[in-house]
């Protein structure tokens, strides 16, 4: 049994109706319940008819929450025993989730955000918060660095120490236990502990959620504590009724496991956005790798902007999440009063709407979210609140970060092209590939450059829904485009590459060196690197240059400023120097063990052996040996052309 198969929308009478059924149920110990509608005061007796009535009604999914709760039970009755008493109330915590969470909204011990006030940051300068943690990191790995390499702590100046970023691909539970397990390697080298910012796309964001956890980070290694984790609770797939309950019911606290990785969806509902899949899926995957074994002291962990207190003082690595917005310009027309205030609307429109789409990056950091094409950026705790000119218009508590990495590993919500090309890289080179080719592009043909366009950037699987902070962010006369639309619909960032380099040269940021982990199902073909490469070099005003690329496991580039870019997003300015380590097959350690095609790690499989994970660490490990020294002299040589470059300008 699977719990998304066969879920339905909700309809709003339905939700209604269940809403109605929850507050009669609240009123039945009262002699009496009047009913606004027709005047009519109905006695107790009457009330609890009407209430087993309606219930019979709604049980069978007319919410989200509803509908899992009725394959919990089903599950339950068909395979659970009797006495298991965590299971029951599991299946029961549904019954009070809603009444339960919409309570604790406006509790300022749980949600103390809830009387802040947000606006909008106007400005691609890094904030005061990262400014503040940049500092007090390099001071903190002032040791670990000298250490690493080889000299005395006396002979490091903090400016002069390298601003090294990690950068975790996607690709579903493979990448997160790959990622895991490169960074585990890179432990024992020394080389972790003298990272500052470690940036993170599809299923790597779910590495980076656990691992900055109170599960993980309070551990003395919390990478090894998160990979332990790994091999306890990936035992079901997070869509098995059987592992989310044993996933749910294993803590101190079965209720209010219930309540944090399910409530999300309740809020949303309350804030007035729609319910979608990839909502689902986010409780589904907060289920499998969020919950530990004592619920009630995790209220924290799923907060997004509460991971700074693990990163306070420079202790950890700043963690940068990532999503996509995917800007389609025929779909940003105005309203008959909004266009009133654009001069010739019709005919700017006509030009406008003819644009080619493209995807705007934005990060998630525990201190603000934004996107530096629109150089806007507001504080995380104020993220899914509405916006309008700049200032948030009402005050709701932090969005759930089951939400979050629903949505930045909403793969299946990617645009029909990115479907398209997944498809085509997996079809055997022959004639079926070339018929398939042929028959497509025929067919796209047909359609015309504008139309194709169109068509292709439909979303097949439909989008979650995040308030857009940017909303009519300047007062009329509006412009056009994505400032006029209250809803952001953002998506897994591997629609647009497959690592998340964008955030990586920011223009403030000054990262000196980037070691991507590309634990991809696309480096079955270098190829699609390369293209990848292409586009978001060409985007962000880059000149690649191969430095060495002779080993296979590492490949460096310089990341050499141009001055140009698409015109969307910001230019970089600063250069850099890639470390390319792509997740390949080593002789070394298993010679049948390739992991993008071996069947147990697949994109779509969310189940792993202890073995299994096992595995995947030794080859990360034999990996990273491989090329150990090789990133060692790309660190030295960043520390000494900053330290003679500070040296040369003090003269």
């Amino acid at each position: 049994m699977n719990l998304l198969k066969g879920l339905k929308k909700p309809e709003n009478d339905d939700v209604a109706k269940v809403q109605t059924t929850e507050t009669t149920k609240t009123t039945e110990t009262t002699k009496v319940v009047k009913d606004e509608d027709d005047g009519i005061t109905k006695d107790k007796t009457l009330v609890t008819e009407t209430t087993t009535t309606t219930t019979e009604k709604t049980e069978s999914g007319t919410t989200f929450y509803t509908q899992i709760k009725s394959k919990f039970e089903q599950v339950f009755h068909e395979f659970i025993p009797e006495s298991l008493q965590n299971n029951r109330k599991v299946v029961h915590a549904f019954d009070n989730l809603r009444e339960n969470v919409l309570k604790k909204t406006n509790d300022k011990s749980i949600n103390p955000e809830i009387e802040w006030d947000a606006e909008v940051r106007k400005s691609n300068e890094l904030c005061e918060d990262e400014k503040k943690f940049l500092k007090e990191r390099k001071e903190f790995i002032k040791e670990a660095f000298a250490k690493y390499v080889g000299v005395g702590i006396e002979e490091i100046h903090v400016d002069d120490i390298p601003v090294i970023a990690f950068a975790g691909s996607g690709g579903g539970f493979r990448a997160m236990i790959a990622t895991t397990a490169y960074v585990r390697a890179l432990q024992d080298s020394g080389l972790y502990d003298c990272g500052i910012y470690f940036s993170g796309l599809s299923g790597s964001c779910w590495n980076l959620a656990t691992q900055y956890s109170s599960i993980c980070a309070t551990k003395e290694n919390p990478v090894q504590a998160l990979l332990d984790f790994f091999k306890e609770n990936l035992t079901h797939n997070i869509a098995s009724p059987k592992g989310l309950l044993k996933a749910l019911s294993n803590n101190s606290s079965p209720e209010t496991a219930v309540e944090l990785v399910f409530g999300g969806l309740v809020e949303k509902k309350a804030e007035g956005l729609d319910l979608h899949v990839v909502d689902v899926y986010g409780s589904l995957l907060g289920a499998r790798i969020l919950v530990g074994h004592d619920p009630e002291s995790q209220r924290l962990d799923f907060k997004l902007s509460q991971q700074r207190r693990f990163i306070e003082g420079g202790k950890q690595m700043m963690p940068i999440y990532t999503a996509i917005h995917h800007n389609r310009p025929w779909k940003d027309s105005l309203d008959e009063k909004a266009s009133a205030f654009v001069e010739n609307y019709e005919q700017v429109w006509t030009e406008y709407s003819k644009k080619k789409d493209h995807m705007a990056w934005y990060e998630f950091t525990p201190f603000e979210v934004g996107c530096d094409e629109q150089a806007a950026w507001v504080p995380t705790w104020a993220l899914g609140r509405k916006f309008e000119f700049g200032k948030n218009v009402n005050r709701l508590p932090e969005i759930n970060l089951c939400q979050l990495i629903g949505i930045m590993g909403a793969a299946p919500s990617a645009p029909i092209y990115i479907d398209v090309r997944q498809f085509e890289h997996f079809l055997p080179e022959g004639w079926l590939k070339t018929e398939w080719k042929r028959l497509y592009e025929g067919a796209m043909e047909d359609l015309g450059e504008e139309g194709r366009w169109k068509f292709e950037g439909h979303h097949l699987v439909p989008t979650a829904e995040v308030y857009n902070h940017i909303y009519h962010l300047n007062p009329p006369p509006y412009e056009l485009g994505l400032v006029n639309n209250q809803i952001l619909e953002l998506i897994d960032a591997g629609a647009s590459n497959d690592l998340p380099l964008y955030p990586l040269v920011h223009p403030s940021r000054e990262v000196d060196i980037i070691i991507g982990f590309d634990c991809s199902s696309q480096i079955i073909n270098h190829d699609f690197f390369e293209q990848e490469q292409s586009v978001f070099t060409s985007r962000k005003g880059i000149t690649k240059v191969a430095r060495d690329v002779e080993n296979k496991y590492c490949e460096v580039y310089d990341y050499v400023p141009n001055g140009k870019s698409d015109g969307y997003t910001t230019p970089a300015v600063y250069h850099s120097t890639f470390c390319y380590l792509p997740y390949l097959p080593n002789d070394k350690v298993d010679k049948t063990f390739v992991p993008s095609t071996a069947k147990f790690a697949s994109f779509a499989n969310f189940t792993y052996t202890p073995d299994q994970i096992d595995l995947m660490v030794r080859l990360a490990k034999q990996n990273w040996l491989e090329v150990e020294e090789k990133v060692k002299g790309v660190v030295i040589d960043a520390w000494k052309k900053k330290r003679d470059k500070r040296l040369s300008n003090s003269k």
